[in-house]
């Protein structure tokens, strides 16, 4: 799965960061590109990665009905 970050700076940091932060993704592979477009910048991060449970297993403990 790739994720793409479009935008400024400062923008483009908070967005990685936060979705580090929440879905803490085993990242592969990293790409960065700047661009200009008319009279900014942009940056443009480019993450291949595979995303990971914090939970491996789930397991649910049944018990037997009552007769």
């Amino acid at each position: 799965m790739v994720k793409l970050f479009q935008g400024d700076c400062q923008t483009v940091q908070s967005d990685v960061d936060t979705w580090i932060e929440v879905y803490k993704p085993q990242i592969t592979a990293f790409q960065q590109s700047m661009l200009v477009m008319e009279h900014s910048i942009v940056i443009l991060l480019t993450f291949l990665y595979e995303s990971k449970s914090e939970i491996p297993k789930v397991e649910y403990k049944l018990e037997k009905p009552r007769k």
